[in-house]
């Protein structure tokens, strides 16, 4: 199973960011190890190792086949339902693996990095998605997809021109934000697909 992350850099996290909008100004792929992955609404342990600990909400598609150098309009074929997933990064961390030219593995991939809680079965429909994170009940950032299908099938397209999809890998659609949602111990995350609470857990 892999982790795979698509995240553009000149994104913001203001409501009404289109995610084909963002894939198509300067994509970024890289994996995430399996570990990183929390399920379950289990608590996610912040890392002693950081003192800046962001969250970001990402849409999360359940790859169902294998796939290949999958056009855009196949794309739909290849995914049987979606979830919200928090991305958590070590901002501290990052800046300095940055400013040493390092790879940023530290920072975003360390156990507990992913954490995801239910999936929502859903057909590749023309529908609009609204992710959005939510620390303490307030809500912190989202992002939306004016077409499901559509940006779904792009970014799922560019993703196997450099990795083989196989079944129960997780395609991870996400935005790093100048504005970082920072998450402190004893934080209540939640994790909203069109209003519905699908991911929830305490940052201990």
């Amino acid at each position: 199973m892999k982790i795979i992350v698509a995240e553009n850099s000149r994104a913001n996290n203001k409501t009404g960011v289109s995610a084909l909008d963002i894939m198509q100004v300067c994509p970024r792929i890289w994996l995430k190890a399996d570990s990183a992955l929390l399920t379950h609404g289990k608590p996610m342990f912040k890392p002693d190792f950081t003192q800046e600990l962001s969250a970001v909400p990402c849409l999360a598609l359940r790859i169902s086949r294998m796939g290949k150098s999958i056009p855009a309009r196949f794309a739909h074929r290849y995914y049987d339902a979606v979830g919200v997933a928090v991305d958590f990064t070590a901002e501290d961390v990052l800046r300095q693996l940055r400013s040493e030219g390092e790879p940023w593995d530290m920072a975003k991939s360390f156990d507990g990095a992913v954490c995801m809680g239910r999936w929502e079965e859903i057909e590749a429909k023309n529908e609009e998605i609204n992710i959005s994170l939510l620390i303490n009940g307030k809500e912190q950032s989202t992002l939306r997809l004016g077409n499901l299908k559509a940006e779904a099938g792009e970014v799922i397209e560019q993703v196997s021109k450099l990795f083989t999809l196989r079944q129960g890998d997780i395609l991870l659609m996400d935005i790093e934000s100048e504005v970082k949602s920072l998450v402190e111990i004893n934080d209540h995350i939640e994790g909203r697909l069109n209003g519905t609470t699908l991911t929830e857990f305490n940052v201990k």
